[in-house]
């Protein structure tokens, strides 16, 4: 317990000590940058303190959750290395500590760090996404930004549109080509800019379009169905819809729209499945590789610790410079693994299961070798 106690402190301020330097770079390096934004909105945020606070406190969860298997792993090096430095791990070992008793410690704090990450990605990085779609030269949401025509699979309307501002989830201009069973309008909707409202008790969800020019009489025209599902509303049958304005019904929600990576990237693992079973969205391979890949972030973890740890610990001494340098190597060979694997699914020559589990099919034989002098 003493052993446990004292390896587990070590590694628990190298932790600290690398996550605090590397943030502080990143953070540093990034503000400075884009300092002449920041001294833009002091005025607005009640001074650069909060506008730095307010921008740089929400991805600091962000880059916990990228970084947290790379600092785990050089924590625990760390650790070790610490004890190989002062002959510490000399005198356990001669007064017949096995090695596996030392790595314990290491193990459980690396498995806690991967557990702490991976409720961090389903609980706290799903609230605080939308901070993550405005960078500083956007810190308002307000800059259009490109907006690619996109269908909603289900209706088979093409949204398209000049622009779309985060702000407020609004598509500039929007011009929606309708299909030829939803045709009575005419070829297409046009209005001045199209709103996205979440669903409420009164109407479904989807998006609202101001000032619409086209059909010019749509405030008397009936409402579109397709089957038993309404799809255009009008103010013939919708009282609280104003003048010249109509409501096009879908569950494909602005971010998704938009197409960006952002909305999958921090979307828990309960809204990446919905969203596969959204008959709406029609999502890529990528959705799917990513919910297997939430599944397996712990496991690979564990794997990359396990994979680090004899290289310290094993019965081959090695300077502390050299075990760093066999580190950074396999650390390294650890991703290329991963992200070639994940590339063969976006290249469709895997399937995404079968390509999100491929390396820790890979890797965990390989650490299970690596770390089997440790159990002798």
């Amino acid at each position: 317990m003493l052993i446990d106690r004292y390896i587990g402190r070590a590694q628990c301020h190298a932790f600290v000590i690398v996550f605090v330097s590397l943030a502080g770079l990143y953070f540093v390096f990034d503000a400075f940058t884009n300092m002449e934004e920041f001294i833009a909105h002091t005025a607005e945020k009640g001074g650069l303190a909060a506008v730095l606070a307010s921008y740089y406190g929400c991805r600091i969860v962000w880059f916990f959750d990228a970084t947290s298997p790379v600092i785990s792993l050089a924590s625990g090096m760390f650790a070790l290395s610490w004890l190989e430095r002062h002959n510490e791990l000399t005198a356990l070992l001669a007064a017949g500590v096995p090695r596996w008793r030392i790595a314990k410690s290491v193990i459980v704090f690396a498995a806690a760090v991967s557990l702490l990450a991976a409720a961090n990605r389903e609980l706290l990085l799903p609230r605080i996404r939308q901070a993550f779609a405005r960078n500083a030269q956007d810190l308002r949401g307000e800059t259009a930004h490109p907006f690619e025509p996109r269908y909603d699979q289900r209706t088979e309307i093409l949204f398209r549109g000049r622009g779309a501002k985060t702000a407020g989830c609004c598509i500039e201009a929007p011009s929606l080509l309708m299909p030829p069973q939803l045709g009575d309008y005419g070829p297409q909707i046009t209005a001045a800019d199209a709103v996205w409202l979440p669903a409420s008790d009164t109407r479904p969800a989807g998006y609202l379009l101001n000032a619409v020019t086209e059909p010019a009489d749509i405030d008397g025209l009936p409402p579109l169905r397709c089957g038993d599902r309404p799809v255009v509303l009008t103010r013939s049958t919708e009282n609280w819809l104003e003048p010249r304005k109509c409501f096009v019904v879908s569950d494909v929600t602005f971010e998704q729209l938009l197409g960006s990576t952002n909305w999958s990237n921090y979307s828990s693992t309960v809204e990446l499945v919905r969203a596969i079973a959204n008959p709406s969205l029609g999502v890529s391979a990528d959705i799917p590789l990513r919910v297997h890949a939430r599944l397996l972030a712990p496991f690979l973890d564990m794997a990359l610790v396990m994979l680090g740890i004899p290289l310290v610990l094993g019965p081959s001494r090695r300077g502390v410079f050299v075990a760093v340098g066999l580190c950074v190597a396999m650390t390294v060979l650890f991703f290329v693994v991963v992200m070639g694997c994940h590339a063969l699914a976006g290249s469709d020559i895997l399937s995404p299961s079968l390509a999100a589990w491929s390396p820790l099919l890979v890797l965990a034989p390989l650490a299970a070798w690596r770390a089997q002098p440790m159990w002798q």
